[in-house]
């Protein structure tokens, strides 16, 4: 048996007023351009999960055939944001919502991508779930401070310092950089805060000891002694078991930790 489709202008008992849109399966589309790509997206989860694009959405709407998002030839024009960045929030926010395909992020720099997006336009949840996502991907400690830093993202600072401070690889001029010189300057001081005490006490709790200069007798005529000072290339491994999370605490008041 086939089925009878009947156009809404042939009815005679229905009237619109008595007709209403089932919420689950009426699905209102936005229309964006980034760069060069048209994108015609659900408007829903923009709507509800956004406060920027919240807002836009609530703003009065003129007549349909003026206002933006409806059509490709009147799409919104997201400017200052790359394609391959929305691709991504897409993916993320989509897949959240309706499992679309294609799959959700997986790599660092995907999500990183949704962090950026969903940090600057007010997507809360969306944010969380990235921070979460780039948590367990096993960023370094570089990455982790850098994103804390740029994103606002409490409670990865402090860890991350703390590895870099811990690590016999001294800070570089290039990561320098990339985390700022205020903070560069900060980490180097609680590296260098450090003193051995000399290896023939070998029953002192912790290895290293912090704060003013440990004052070791150096005797230069035997290169036996166990009190030599000896310039090397690296620092003493048994830094790498320490703790600096006091004089991180110490040395970065300012920051957020």
């Amino acid at each position: 048996m086939g089925t009878s489709i009947t156009p809404l202008s042939d009815t005679t008992t229905m009237t619109t007023n008595e007709i209403s849109r089932y919420p689950d399966f009426y699905i209102s589309t936005v229309t964006f351009l980034v760069e060069d790509s048209l994108f015609r997206v659900p408007r829903e989860p923009f709507q509800q999960e956004s406060e920027v694009f919240s807002d836009m959405f609530s703003l009065p709407q003129g007549d349909n055939l003026a206002v933006e998002g409806l059509s490709d030839e009147n799409p919104i024009r997201i400017d200052g944001t790359s394609r391959d960045d929305f691709v991504q929030l897409l993916k993320a926010l989509l897949h959240r919502k309706y499992g679309f395909q294609p799959a959700s992020p997986h790599s660092i720099e995907q999500w990183t991508s949704v962090l950026k997006l969903s940090t600057k336009w007010g997507f809360a949840k969306l944010r969380q779930a990235s921070i979460e996502a780039l948590a367990e991907s096993g960023m370094g400690a570089l990455d982790r401070v850098v994103l804390s830093q740029k994103y606002h993202i409490k409670n990865w600072l402090l860890p991350a310092l703390n590895e870099l401070a811990k690590r016999p690889e001294p800070i570089t001029l290039e990561e320098a950089k990339r985390m700022g010189i205020d903070i560069a300057l900060k980490l180097a001081s609680v590296r260098e805060r450090v003193t051995v005490p000399p290896r023939t006490f070998t029953n002192y709790t912790s290895p290293i000891a912090f704060g003013a200069p440990y004052q070791a007798n150096v005797n230069s005529s035997s290169s036996s002694s166990s009190n030599d000072v000896v310039v090397g290339n690296c620092r003493d491994p048994r830094m790498q078991n320490c703790d600096f999370t006091d004089q991180i605490h110490s040395t970065f008041f300012a920051f957020d930790l």
